[in-house]
């Protein structure tokens, strides 16, 4: 019932796509047939537990139990380090509350899938791992899926900024010690999407003016939907980026 109530807490508004279940994803790591699973010889059973633990997590913030990066991220291609809006790009990502750290904590690259904080009553029990998609020690090693430069595992350059504000209600915003940028053309913002997520302060619960922002999540569900790369809204004729973006 735990895992049911954080799923559920994930979706703020409604979704062009639903929920289509964890167990049919790429995220269910119990499935043999995936890239991804625990090796035959694992006594970890559960599917959840590669995120969530009910006990002796990381944080009480999603229950976290998968063991972060110890990687510092940055945009190595962002002049100035900050937006063609003004708005900074952030320098805490790995630090940062918000989920972003935590999709990081498996897609860097570096972090074993099965490296958790707690299962079976007992303390980092890491659990071996395998299928095509990892390597020797179980980290994830398949560049479609590694979203940083996996030279490095660190810099970000190339990809969306997560971690940064939005203009909800098309209003200047403060989200992760980050203000909106004095060039941003608010009026260029849908003040309030739906099917994606903006997320509020601190990275979690209901945005509002003046502060919210956007993380990995808000494009994607790790819990699954029915598009392709989890993606809460089709990419199809950009549905996606006009989710947010008036063009």
């Amino acid at each position: 019932m735990v895992v049911r109530a954080i799923a559920a807490s994930t979706v703020l508004f409604s979704t062009a796509a639903l929920a289509q279940g964890i167990t049919s994803t790429k995220h269910n790591f119990q499935s043999q047939t995936n890239p991804v699973h625990v090796d035959p010889s694992a006594t970890e059973d559960g599917i959840c537990v590669f995120c969530h633990t009910p006990h002796k997590g990381a944080s009480s913030l999603l229950l976290w139990n998968h063991t972060f990066s110890a990687n510092n991220y940055s945009w190595a291609d962002v002049s100035g380090g900050k937006t063609t809006g003004g708005t900074s790009y952030p320098t805490n990502v790995r630090t940062w509350t918000g989920s972003t750290a935590k999709c990081l904590s498996c897609h860097d690259g570096t972090v074993s899938i099965g490296a958790i904080y707690w299962s079976n009553a007992t303390a980092s029990p890491t659990v071996t791992m395998a299928g095509t998609d990892v390597g020797a020690s179980g980290n994830l090693n398949n560049a479609s899926y590694i979203i940083p430069d996996q030279s490095t595992g660190t810099d970000l350059k190339g990809n969306h900024p997560v971690g940064v504000p939005y203009s909800y209600d098309q209003a200047v915003a403060t989200y992760n010690g980050i203000s909106t940028g004095p060039d941003v053309k608010l009026a260029q913002w849908v003040a309030r999407p739906t099917g994606v997520r903006v997320f509020g302060s601190g990275g979690g619960g209901a945005p509002a003016a003046g502060a919210a922002g956007i993380e990995c999540a808000s494009c994607h569900d790790p819990h699954g939907t029915g598009n392709t790369f989890f993606l809460r809204v089709t990419k199809s004729g950009s549905q996606l980026c006009l989710s947010c973006h008036i063009k």
